[in-house]
Parts: C-alpha cells; sequence; structure tokens
C-alpha cells in the first residue's frame, strides 16, 4: 500500500552537523587571513581617509604602493605628534588670564580700606623712646643680656588692655577729615584695629563681625573696628543690585581727589618722638586685615602725600569651577574654610597660618595675631621665638626638620582667591605749608599752635579700569576641535572616518557572513527538493517545497578523502523504507 503524498519530510539538522568532519586549525588560519585582506583592501579602495585608495589597485606598482605607505605613516606619526603636545598643555597648564573685554567702572568695586597708624605709640610724658635712647648712648650705660630680666615675661594676657590706656586719643590725632568733597566727623570715618603695630585705624574696613568668626575669635577683638554691615557686597558677587551710594563698604562714582578721602594728621610738639615720628598707612581691600609691617606707606610731618589708586580685579569664569584649586591655582570661598576668618582671601589666610603655626613653634600668640580663648599672649621674652616663626613662614618652611612643623606648614597652602582684589599706588608729596594757611583763613590757629601737621589724600588716578579675566585655556570641546583640525590637516579625517572605520572592520564582516549563511540555506533546500522530487517522481509521488519541514545547513565540497560533509535524513512518500539518505558534496 503506498504511503499518503502528504507525508512531511523530517530532517535532522543536528544529526547531520554531528557527522560533519572538524577543521583544520591551519586552514581555519589561512581563510581569516585571506578574508581579512580582502576587507582592507575593499577599506582602502572606498575609504575617505587620504592616501588609503592608493594602497590597492592593480594599475598601481609595487613602488608606488610603498611611498604612498611611507608617506601615510609619517603622517600619522606627525598628527600623533601634534596631538600629544595639544593633550599635554590641555592637561598641565588648562587656564589662562587675559584681560576682560570691557571696561569695568570704579562705582563696581569698593573704595579701598585706610589704615592709618601713628609711630609713636604712646604719648611722651608716659613714656619718650629718644630720651631713653639718648641716655644709653651718652651715658656710656653698660648693656646687660636682657634674659636676666625677662623669665618671669613670657605670657602677657593684658597687653592690649595695656596698649589700649597708654595709645595716643583719637582727637589728637585726627584733626579734619573730608569724604568725597563733604566734611565728615573723623570718628563717623576711622575706627580703631589691632594690628602688629599697636592700635591704629582704619577706614571702610569691614566689622569684626562680617570678618570674624564670634565662636573663635578672642573677646580683645569684639569692641575693636567697624560695626556697619556689610550684607550687600561681596568679593565674588560684587554690590547687590538694588544698593545705593551710601551703601558699605563705601565706593565711588568718579576719580580725582574730589571723590576721595582727604585726612589731617597732627603730632602734638610736646609729644614728638624723633626717632619714631610720623604716621603709616596702608591701602588694601576691605575683607583683609592690615598688616602695617608687610605694606606701609610712611606719612612724614609737615608734608602733603597725594596717594592714586588703580584698582586690580580679578575673576574667574563659571567653567572654571570644574578644575581642582591646584590646577585653576585658586580657591572660590566656598570651597577654603579658615578657623577665625569669616571670609578666605590670601592675607587672611597667610595671618592665620602665621598664628597657628607661632602657637606650634612658641606655645602662645602675638597679640595681634587671631587667637581662641585660653591662648595666651606671647610676651617680651617669647618676641624672639615669634621672630623665628615669622622668619621659618616667609622661608616657606625651608630649613625647617621637625615633622609636626612641616605638616603645620603643609596646612596652609594660601592660595589666592578665585575672585579678589588689590590696589596699586603711585605716590606723590610736597611740603605742607599749612600755618600760612591757617592763618589766612583764621581756623585751627589756637588749636594747631604747638602741633605738627600731615595732609594724606587717597582717589582713584581714573573712573574705569580693565579686569583681569581667570578662564579656561581650551575645555573638552575645544581640545576636541584641535584634534579634528590636526587629523584634518594630516589625513582628512572626520568623525565620519572613524565610523567608517568600525563599520568596515567590525559590522560588514558580520552582515557579509549572516548574507552568506542565508545563501547556503537556501541552496541547501532547493538542492534537497530538486533530490527528493526526483527520487519522489521515480516512485510515482509528489513532493512540493512546503512539505519540507526542516533547513539543512550546506557545507562547501569537502577536500579529498572525505566521504561526505553533510547528511540530510528524511522519510519520503511512497518510500518502503522508513528513511532515504541523501549525499551531499561528496560520494558516498
Amino acid at each position: 500500500m503506498a504511503a499518503p503524498a502528504t507525508l512531511p519530510i523530517r530532517l535532522y539538522a543536528e544529526r547531520a552537523a554531528k557527522f560533519a568532519p572538524r577543521p583544520q586549525t591551519t586552514l581555519t588560519l589561512k581563510r581569516a587571513g585571506t578574508a581579512g585582506l580582502s576587507i582592507f583592501r575593499d577599506y582602502c579602495a572606498n575609504s575617505s581617509i587620504h592616501g588609503f585608495k592608493y594602497f590597492v589597485g592593480s594599475g598601481r606598482t609595487r613602488l608606488e604602493k610603498i611611498w604612498w605607505m611611507v608617506m601615510c605613516v609619517l603622517s600619522v606619526y606627525g598628527c600623533g605628534s601634534l596631538i600629544a603636545t595639544v593633550y599635554e598643555k590641555w592637561r598641565r597648564d588648562p587656564i589662562v588670564v587675559t584681560f576682560a573685554e570691557k571696561l569695568t567702572p570704579i562705582y563696581d568695586i569698593p573704595f579701598p580700606a585706610v589704615t592709618v597708624c601713628p609711630i609713636t605709640k604712646v604719648k611722651s610724658s608716659e613714656l619718650n623712646f629718644t630720651s631713653v635712647y639718648q641716655r644709653v648712648v651718652n651715658e656710656n650705660a653698660s648693656i646687660t643680656d636682657e634674659d636676666e630680666f625677662l623669665d618671669d615675661q613670657r605670657y602677657d594676657n593684658n597687653l592690649v588692655d595695656l596698649l589700649e590706656k597708654m595709645a595716643i586719643p583719637f582727637d589728637e590725632i585726627f584733626v579734619v577729615c573730608f569724604w568725597r568733597n563733604q566734611y565728615m566727623d573723623c570718628a563717623d570715618l576711622f575706627k580703631a584695629t589691632l594690628t602688629e603695630h599697636g592700635i591704629c585705624y582704619t577706614f571702610n574696613g569691614l566689622s569684626a563681625d562680617d570678618m570674624l568668626k564670634k565662636e573663635e575669635f578672642h573677646k580683645d577683638f569684639e569692641h575693636l573696628g567697624e560695626t556697619r554691615s556689610s550684607a550687600n557686597w561681596t568679593m565674588e558677587g560684587g554690590y547687590h543690585p538694588l544698593a545705593g551710594l551710601e551703601t558699605y563698604p563705601r565706593r565711588v562714582v568718579s576719580s580725582g581727589a574730589n571723590a576721595g578721602l582727604v585726612v589731617l594728621l597732627k603730632s602734638d610738639l610736646n609729644d614728638m618722638d624723633y626717632l619714631c615720628g610720623g604716621y603709616q598707612a596702608q591701602i588694601h581691600t576691605p575683607n583683609q586685615c592690615p598688616q602695617i609691617s608687610s605694606q606701609s606707606i610712611r606719612v612724614p610731618m609737615e608734608h602733603e602725600l597725594s596717594i592714586r589708586v588703580t584698582p586690580h580685579l580679578m575673576t574667574t569664569a563659571a567653567n572654571v569651577m570644574s578644575y581642582s584649586p591646584s590646577k585653576r591655582l585658586c580657591y572660590y570661598t566656598h570651597e577654603r574654610f579658615l578657623r577665625y576668618f569669616r571670609i578666605y582671601t590670601k592675607r587672611n589666610c597667610e595671618l592665620e597660618c602665621l598664628a597657628n603655626f607661632t602657637l606650634h613653634l612658641c606655645g602662645c600668640v602675638q597679640f595681634s595675631m587671631p587667637r581662641a580663648e585660653g591662648v595666651n599672649i606671647c610676651g617680651i621674652e617669647k618676641l624672639d621665638c615669634c621672630d623665628e616663626a615669622d622668619a621659618i613662614l616667609q622661608e616657606q618652611g625651608l630649613s625647617v626638620t621637625e615633622n609636626s612643623s612641616k605638616m603645620v606648614l603643609q596646612a596652609c597652602n594660601c592660595l589666592p582667591g578665585c575672585s579678589y582684589l588689590h590696589y596699586k599706588t603711585e605716590i606723590s608729596q610736597a611740603h605742607f605749608d599749612w600755618r600760612r594757611l591757617t592763618s589766612t583763613i583764621h581756623l585751627f590757629e589756637q588749636e594747631l599752635n604747638h602741633s605738627q601737621l600731615s595732609s594724606l589724600m587717597v582717589y582713584y588716578k581714573e573712573s574705569e579700569f580693565i579686569a583681569i579675566n581667570r578662564r579656561q585655556l581650551f575645555g573638552l570641546n575645544d581640545f576636541i576641535a584641535n584634534c579634528g583640525g590636526i587629523l584634518g590637516l594630516f589625513m582628512g579625517v572626520s568623525l565620519l572616518s572613524i565610523v567608517e572605520i568600525l563599520y568596515y572592520f567590525t559590522m560588514k564582516p558580520l552582515i557579509n557572513h549572516w548574507l552568506k549563511r542565508s545563501q547556503n540555506k537556501q541552496k541547501i533546500a532547493t538542492t534537497y527538493y530538486k533530490v527528493a522530487a526526483e527520487q519522489g517522481k521515480n516512485k510515482g509521488a509528489n513532493i512540493s517545497p512546503h512539505q519540507i519541514s526542516a533547513p539543512v545547513v550546506l557545507r562547501k565540497a569537502a577536500p579529498t578523502g572525505v566521504k561526505c560533509t553533510s547528511r540530510a535524513v528524511g522519510q519520503l512518500p511512497g518510500s518502503k523504507s522508513p528513511q532515504l539518505s541523501i549525499l551531499l558534496g561528496g560520494s558516498a
């Protein structure tokens, strides 16, 4: 009895693959090398990179191909060298300092703070240094080692109170003051300030509440300094947009002496100490503690001193914040916190660093340094130790061998603020014939009869200035653009050229492999159908392609000595045998 004509043919693909011979390793490598070379030739023939198309082609001699290969290698080398140079510059110096494109008006910045210190610290009736010095010289007095008298003066915690009691009264220093060409009470402009030179007086400085941390600084600083708030101004943000001209810290709208500060200073002839006569003045920003010993201007008696100020403002672009402080060489105010100061500046950091190192080395600090409760003030016996600490700090700790001292110094790291302001000064002076002036206008004749006067004027030289901006030399986008320009110059490479390389050596081989497998499967199905149809025709059965129930993998013809490369097994309709073996690609 004949089998039904519609009986499906079952193909055992897994069983057919089981009998396939294993490929030899050498043959596989050879085929892989041949395929890779074919891909490389195809890429060179169609590449958009300059010079690669000359590597292949039957119309070129071997010498031409080698010459073009050498040229391309040299281009790659030159391109890589320039890119490495650009990268090293980007890594090492990513920040550049340039001038701002627009002028900045002086109205946008505070007027400089002015600190005035009398060189004569006490009245001559209390202590006349000149008289004591002359006695030592003229009377051939014996000089004894000071250590014999200073054993009990290591600490002097009442020194600030003593300085205040012995200081020359305020009204015996200031005669008259003018601010923006208007007469002002000097007591409203100048406030007492504690410096390393004793009690001084500061104009336009920030209050202790705004500059120092209340929970840390000593009570000696509470009653000194300005009391007005500076809430409308910050170093990084500038003045508040709604802040007017009368805000604090004070500012001006124009340049010249009529828009600045004019102060008349006096010294009583009875209190004159000719070895310590006159005044010292320092110009600094309002948010810095004055340090007279580092920068000061001598104001001699009987002279008129004019100080013309040119501001120098440094700002930092917002995109620089992503760099570390070691690369941009500055600190933002929210990045670096000081123990005693609310506001970070380089000078405030250096002063706090000096205080910490002096405390570490001497066990005390000088009276003018910021300190917490319970920290002793160094007495006369400790002055040499304080001077040594100052000298070590100025030498950047090069002479320090003790590890603990090195750690204290390394903790300083006082970089400038990312936004900071300082003032350059030009000084001129002339003789001040004030007596003729007072006799002409008949003012202060009696009050100044036994005095010497000095005039101090501070004002802006220009009403506008050019600020300095710290910004990126080039960012990541600029670096990529530079690399792209170099690649384009040497090799004609673009971003699509890189995509092209990835396509030819990854995506295209996979696509070709998939297409080849699909063609092989189709070839197997077609061949099997033809053989099965021929067999069925001989048996009297009709087989259509849809009756083939499974695909079979067709391999290429086997090399000599291999009987078969694959075997497909199926059951044909009308066949007496349950299975029919069809041998493809070789002889049974």
